[in-house]
């Protein structure tokens, strides 16, 4: 089968990005012919990575430019392409995807799901695929019909290390210290989804308590994508200097922290603190679990179901308006208890999260989900949607280009 991954590309350091180097390989090896398309990562011309065309992005999510893309993939025929979509589904607006063969693995991270989420699935005729369990169970609730496939990581890398004091001494964190990190992306702050603000309030009271408590952030510090400025917001909740540090901030910004130096840095950990106001899986949740280390979850989509080694915390529903459904924003107070409550217990959990874990391995997801949904893609395709040949030529002139 010709498949076409549209999705950050495949060197970037964003989950999606990893999720599309995984699999882009696992499903070549599975026999089938791959390309990528990129709605970021890759501008004004492809290139082959690792033996795979790799499109460039047009700036507008795929819009421009996604039915091209298949066309070419097919040699000149976008339907005999499965275009497997991973990013949020609720930018891709162009009236024409829905002549393409699309299955979209799609993230649901608030609740219920979105209305522009469900209104996708309906234009287009998109087939989903949930990520998560919940994610599973929202789509169905407005009427789709998803297959379950989670997201995975490789065990080999994320796994646990035998010396966890030397991740420490590269990180320059005290070796007694009971470390608490965070592994999540600086964007917004109206709200602030991964829940910054919470944890340093939490983080704040429990280091009163406990002086060899640390914070360690893997993030960008500064909130250049219209994130918060965590120095200051340190300073505002009183964490004094010297019991928190940060990756450094160039290698963040230009993605140089590879898979086995977050591995380190997990293994570092004593507990994750991920209580997201929503997520559509939740990597770093799982990739901790496969190094060992327990995580904080909120109890809110997708990451109940990931946290096989921790503690859930609750707290009040958010409405977003922007998704006309809800975030769920993480206790303090909870936080706060779970913090404890993993300080108390510190390293009794390491087993059991590292055995929760090992079933999302991207070998095992491969073979235990993908296998039978491309399976059943391609029986889809071969039952015969019409799905006309897409033409380039007009394309172009309707967008005034030359043929």
């Amino acid at each position: 089968m010709k498949i076409l991954l549209h999705s950050n590309a495949p060197w970037a350091g964003s989950g999606y990005g990893q999720q599309c180097a995984q699999y882009a390989v696992l499903f070549r090896e599975a026999g089938h012919d791959v390309a990528i398309s990129t709605n970021w990562g890759l501008q004004g011309a492809g290139l082959n990575w690792d033996g795979i065309k790799v499109y460039p992005g047009d700036n507008a999510w795929g819009n421009k430019t996604l039915p091209i893309v298949a066309a070419h993939h097919g040699g000149g025929d976008a339907s005999v392409v499965q275009v497997i979509t991973l990013l949020d589904v609720h930018v891709l607006k162009q009236a024409r995807l829905g002549d393409l063969n699309i299955a979209s693995w799609c993230p649901v991270d608030h609740d219920p799901c979105p209305v522009r989420v469900a209104d996708y699935f309906r234009r287009t005729r998109a087939v989903p695929i949930a990520m998560s369990r919940f994610g599973e169970q929202a789509l169905a609730d407005v009427g789709q019909e998803p297959y379950y496939v989670p997201h995975g990581v490789d065990t080999d890398v994320f796994c646990p290390h035998e010396d966890r004091l030397a991740a420490r001494e590269a990180m320059q964190v005290p070796a007694d210290a009971f470390v608490i990190g965070m592994v999540a992306r600086n964007q917004g702050s109206s709200p602030c989804r991964k829940a910054f603000p919470q944890v340093f309030s939490a983080f704040a009271s429990f280091r009163s308590r406990h002086d060899d408590a640390y914070l360690y952030l893997h993030t960008d510090m500064y909130g250049f994508e219209d994130g918060i400025n965590l120095f200051a917001m340190a300073d505002a909740y009183g964490i004094p200097k010297g019991s928190y540090s940060w990756t450094h901030q160039g290698n963040v910004e230009l993605g140089l922290v590879e898979p086995p130096e977050l591995a380190a840095l997990y293994n570092a950990f004593d507990v994750l603190a991920n209580p997201s106001f929503g997520e559509g899986f939740g990597i770093p949740i799982v990739e901790a679990q496969a190094c060992g280390t327990p995580v904080i979850v909120t109890n809110h989509t997708a990451m109940p179901e990931l946290c096989g080694a921790g503690w859930v915390v609750g707290g009040p529903r958010l409405y977003d308006p922007s998704q006309g459904a809800f975030w769920r924003m993480p206790s303090e107070a909870e936080i706060l208890d779970a913090m404890e409550a993993a300080y108390q217990t510190a390293g009794a959990l390491r087993e059991q999260a590292r055995a929760f874990a090992l079933p999302y391995d991207s070998q095992l997801v491969m073979a235990d989900h993908w296998q039978p949904v491309l399976e059943a893609l391609e029986e889809r395709m071969d039952l015969g949607r019409e799905v006309p040949p897409f033409d380039l030529a007009g394309a172009r002139q309707q967008k005034g280009v030359p043929a």
